[in-house]
């Protein structure tokens, strides 16, 4: 049956994605994209996974990037991703999050990476790099009392691509993990965006994942006058997300708004989250944007 079913949605892929030319070229005298599609049509998904590293270790052409990228995507549907890798977390790091950002406010996009996670040895240094030796994050995390830590990127000037990344994390006791990401293509569509102060749009996914989490929607909303940038009020829901700011007790003043769309899978043990944020001040008396 789960053969049957990997069978059916590659089909469906395969009627999306390529004409018949295009597939046939993509087979011939490719060993590795023939055994990556070979070993995820047998229910093999770890072993797909480990000829796709292999595929992108040979820096692909276009064409076969789109191909890996597309043969990512269809391997995730079978359980979100949990069966990418049999790798495990060492007993240090409880768990890992890497997130893909994009935010968006009034008049400028930023784009963001991050890497989260817990852990019972603070982390020293984390290293994000783009195969071969394009480095996205290189340096010492944030740690938290209670074992959180957490480092970003700058602002990017362009989105992260799909495409293989090797993630390195070392603890202060000098023990060192790693492990190589694939990431697929980020979203080109925007899927959340301002109606008003205090109303949003969401874009319905055509063909959502089901074997995912449902989106989850993020609010925060931050006093102008905290440079911490940490939030006086926030919630997440999932399920049937709201479009409108609930009513808010908090003081008369001027605030800034964040909504963000949250969507997530796993590369094994390890979470991957894409978002989707938009930006804007707002006045808590009126709930009206703020004018400059």
């Amino acid at each position: 049956m789960k053969l049957l079913r990997l069978s059916a949605c590659f089909l469906m892929l395969h009627s999306v994605f390529y004409t018949p030319s295009v597939f046939a070229q993509w087979f011939l005298g490719q060993d590795l994209y023939t055994s990556a599609h070979q070993r995820l049509l047998e229910g093999k998904t770890s072993e797909s996974f480990e000829s796709m590293i292999q595929a992108w270790q040979q820096i692909p052409k276009e064409e076969q990037r789109i191909n890996l990228d597309n043969l990512l995507t269809l391997a995730i549907t079978e359980d979100c991703g949990r069966s990418l890798s049999q790798g495990v977390l060492p007993k240090w790091l409880a768990n890992l999050s890497i997130r893909r950002e994009v935010i968006q406010n009034l008049n400028q996009v930023m784009l963001k990476l991050s890497i989260t996670g817990e852990t019972n040895v603070p982390i020293s240094d984390v290293t994000f790099t783009l195969w071969p030796d394009n480095a996205l994050i290189s340096s010492s995390p944030i740690n938290d009392e209670s074992g959180h830590f957490s480092v970003e990127t700058q602002r990017l000037e362009l989105p992260v691509a799909a495409g293989l990344y090797k993630i390195t994390i070392t603890n202060e006791e000098k023990e060192s993990w790693s492990s190589w990401i694939i990431l697929t293509s980020p979203s080109i569509k925007q899927k959340i965006g301002w109606k008003d102060s205090k109303n949003w749009h969401i874009e319905k996914s055509q063909l959502p994942n089901q074997a995912c989490p449902s989106p989850v929607l993020s609010i925060n909303l931050y006093d102008l006058n905290d440079l911490s940038w940490t939030p006086i009020w926030t919630e997440e829901l999932d399920g049937r997300l709201p479009t409108t700011l609930p009513e808010i007790d908090v003081p008369d003043g001027r605030y800034w708004l964040s909504v963000g769309l949250i969507e997530s899978r796993w590369q094994g043990d390890i979470s991957i989250l894409d978002t989707q944020r938009i930006t804007r001040p707002v006045d808590a008396q009126a709930t009206t944007v703020t004018e400059e």
